[in-house]
């Protein structure tokens, strides 16, 4: 240790580890912690599921000894009931303060920082609260880009629900892919909305995006032009609540909104009267399947979480996730709005009532439990001053 020496003005990195079975993290675990102790930060591993044997096998391809970095104070282990939770129940603003203070130490005691490993999976054993969490992480964000603190959390992909698991990835910026940590792009904060900001760059996306369209004409997936009437319709929303860069992002999102439709039998698409139950299951599977798709390309992140999230309901009726509230993004709340204006002005097989008047008294109907108040009564300014589909 560089004892005496000025600390490195690195800030910290935030990056999360999702695992089935603990063998399948030893590398991600050892690569981590070698990293750390290799840049001569203080390691701090904080157990639960995962225990301190299998913190050892992680770390001894890399020369390491557990009992060894102990003694010598190197590393620090901690059960996460003693170190996150108050008298048996979960601290967030806890975690937070412990994490802050442990670095502190760790720079006063001459290290370059602090490297934590931490067990997450047991937060979903508590009543678990999505918002108090997004505020812990935010929290947690903001001081590791300021702090030299590199923190890793783990979780139990076994434990934790698919809708559970997109949240708690989506608050990472770097996750661990295959062998290495990359860019998670599940990660939604404004520093990484901003990915395509040349010229060339959104002429890329929206190019891909007509393509992807024509593609749904081709296939004659409607009889209208459904996908550009979302576009036109989400982009005029945005644009009218006064936020122009999400009404670009917004205009793409609606050309592709239903790619993910791609994946299901053509005769399902026009499929007059209900559908079955398995075929209603691959229905709800459409925006998932859309969002793994546009991920692939790099678009900003708004577009494929709107796409992801444009049959989400309010009150966590919706689909693929029953994301309720302010989890759903207001580029999603605008995308589903414009999504069943523009679904329900025109014929389907499998109903009798459509037109402008029908879509927009349903929006009304159900503003504020389906739909985002707000994003509705734009909506209605938006055909008021004369948008036409």
């Amino acid at each position: 240790m560089k004892h005496g020496q000025s600390h490195s003005t690195e800030v910290g990195s935030h990056r999360v580890i999702l695992y089935n079975a603990p063998s399948e993290i030893e590398r991600a675990l050892g690569s981590f912690c070698f990293n750390g102790y290799s840049q001569e930060k203080k390691l701090l591993f904080i157990y639960d599921r995962l225990t301190l044997v299998d913190l050892q096998r992680a770390i001894e391809p890399y020369g390491m000894n557990l009992e060894e970095l102990r003694r010598s104070g190197w590393i620090e282990v901690a059960s996460v009931r003693d170190t996150y939770s108050r008298d048996g129940v979960l601290d967030l603003e806890r975690m937070a303060k412990e994490l802050e203070e442990k670095t502190r130490e760790a720079l006063d005691s001459g290290f370059e920082g602090l490297c934590v490993a931490g067990e997450g999976s047991w937060i979903f054993d508590e009543s678990f609260d999505a918002a108090k969490m997004v505020e812990y992480e935010s929290k947690m964000d903001e001081f590791i880009s300021e702090n030299p603190l590199d923190a890793c959390c783990i979780y139990d992909t076994s434990i934790v629900n698919k809708r559970m698991l997109l949240q708690i990835s989506s608050l990472h910026p770097f996750a661990f892919d295959t062998d290495s940590f990359v860019p998670n792009y599940d990660y939604f904060k404004d520093a990484y909305r901003n990915n395509c900001e040349s010229d060339e760059c959104r002429q890329l996306y929206r190019g891909t995006a007509t393509m992807a369209l024509e593609m749904f004409r081709i296939r004659g997936f409607y009889a209208e032009d459904h996908c550009e009437n979302v576009s036109r319709l989400a982009s005029a929303i945005a644009r009218k609540m006064n936020d122009s860069r999400l009404a670009g992002e917004l205009e793409t999102a609606g050309k592709i909104h239903d790619i993910g439709m791609m994946s299901l039998f053509s005769d399902m698409i026009g499929k007059p009267g209900k559908l079955t139950w398995f075929e209603s299951q691959l229905l709800h599977e459409h925006p998932l399947v859309g969002y793994e798709l546009v991920k692939k390309v790099p678009f900003p992140r708004t577009i494929a979480r709107a796409i992801l999230e444009h049959h989400e309901r309010l009150d966590g009726s919706g689909y693929p996730l029953g994301l309720k509230g302010d989890e759903i993004s207001i580029g999603g709340r605008i995308l589903a709005v414009a999504e069943v204006v523009s679904a329900m002005s025109f014929y389907r097989t499998y109903r009798d009532d459509y037109g402008i008047e029908v879509a927009l008294n349903e929006i009304d109907d159900k503003a504020g439990s389906f739909y985002d108040s707000d994003v509705v009564k734009t909506c209605f300014k938006c055909f008021e001053e004369g948008f036409k589909f």
